[in-house]
């Protein structure tokens, strides 16, 4: 029960630190461009994996499967860039919502990929969390933004990241994943730096930084609750970044999601919860 609990603190613990970096990111956007912000979390996330290396030791980065750290990197680049972009036009709590049906997407794509088997409980959750997102997004109706389309390229490149990750944590050290996927994003940011570069102040210069350090810690307290707790009492306390990001979303730019926001990411967050339940059921 301790360690259930620890585990439920520790997820929570992440989620804030994710819903904290994703209010600065919707500061910075909102001053500098997009790429710019990429920037400086992939310098600063880059630093912060060349400390992991030399606390773990070279050895901790050689690799016997180059080809899927380079599908999950990318990935990985992808779903934070089309986030971001995702974060500067919608709603962060219409964002993140979308952006949640990941793990959704996943457990559709592991059939034809992985060749998982998939029951009718599955197929049940996967339908409702796409209803979900269809009720954030009303395709077809004068409300429908092409913006909302980056959230939902977001997660179905996160779908990619969970598929690929289950592949390479069987042989592959956490280090590696966090080195390949920074640097990757570094590299991006490089090709894409942004002509209209601004420099920021000392205040945006420390935000902007601060990007790798809260987000190394979010993915560090998922990590450790994982290790601490089964993952289906831990799964659930993911979705506090979404009562995390409306609070803030609120207090710091004066967002109210409206009721198809607030109802579409009840069901994608009842979708997600029992998609996790029938995944642990099924590996029991």
């Amino acid at each position: 029960m301790n360690k259930n609990l620890l585990g439920i603190l520790l997820m929570t613990l992440g989620m804030f630190c994710l819903s904290v970096n994703d209010m600065t990111y919707k500061n910075l956007t909102m001053n500098f461009p997009v790429w710019e912000a990429v920037f400086f979390r992939a310098l600063s996330g880059s630093i912060i994996s060349l400390v992991m290396v030399y606390n773990t030791g070279i050895s901790s980065i050689k690799t016997q499967k180059p080809v899927r750290h380079f599908v999950r990197a990318f990935s990985a680049v992808g779903c934070v860039v089309l986030y971001i972009f995702g974060i500067k036009y919608l709603l962060l709590s219409e964002n993140i919502a979308i952006a949640h049906s990941a793990p959704i997407i996943a457990a559709l794509l592991a059939l034809p990929i992985l060749g998982e088997k998939i029951g009718i409980h599955r197929v049940a959750a996967i339908v409702i969390g796409f209803i979900g997102v269809l009720i954030i997004v009303k395709p077809g109706t004068d409300l429908f933004q092409l913006k909302s389309l980056f959230p939902i390229g977001s997660a179905l490149f996160m779908a990619s990241v969970y598929l690929s990750t289950r592949s390479l944590m069987n042989t592959e050290s956490s280090t590696s994943i966090v080195f390949y996927y920074s640097f990757a994003l570094l590299f991006t940011s490089v090709i894409f730096f942004p002509s209209d570069f601004i420099i920021p102040d000392t205040f945006n210069l420390i935000l902007a930084l601060s990007l790798g350090i809260m987000g190394s810690l979010g993915h560090y307290f998922m990590s450790q609750a994982a290790k601490n707790a089964d993952v289906a009492v831990t799964s659930p306390f993911e979705y506090t970044s979404f009562v995390f990001v409306g609070v803030m979303g609120f207090i710091f730019f004066n967002e109210i999601p409206s009721n198809s926001v607030v109802f579409g990411g009840m069901l994608i967050i009842i979708s997600g919860i029992y998609v996790a339940y029938r995944e642990r059921k099924n590996n029991m």
